[in-house]
């Protein structure tokens, strides 16, 4: 099964070396990926992708590929992926400054 949301060119101009143009090809690619994947998953099945009007299989081309509604996806998957990032950070944070203070009350002394 080819997925063509991870078919990336690195180098396009085939000069062995990436450019800062290349360099910022390559984020917008990784920015779009989970909305374009979303995307070609929807586009695989047919109703869905009709009632979306959606393109993005072989049979129908790849026209919805990097479009409005895959970066629309794609920014609600970072911001989520985000958010969790930073519920994560914030458990991290106290569990490790509950330990601290558990630790600093055993060498008291009165």
């Amino acid at each position: 099964m080819w997925i063509e949301s991870f078919n990336l060119v690195l180098d396009t101009n085939r000069d062995g070396a990436i450019t800062l143009a290349e360099a910022w090809h390559i984020f917008a690619w990784l920015y779009l990926l989970p909305g374009n994947l979303v995307i070609e998953l929807l586009g695989g099945i047919p109703p869905v992708a009709n009632l979306l009007h959606i393109q993005a299989s072989a049979a129908t081309g790849y026209g919805s590929l990097n479009g409005g509604l895959a970066t629309a996806v794609s920014l609600l998957v970072w911001l989520l992926l985000l958010i969790q990032l930073a519920g994560l950070r914030e458990k991290w944070a106290s569990r490790h400054q509950g330990k601290h203070a558990h630790r600093s009350s055993h060498f008291r002394h009165s």
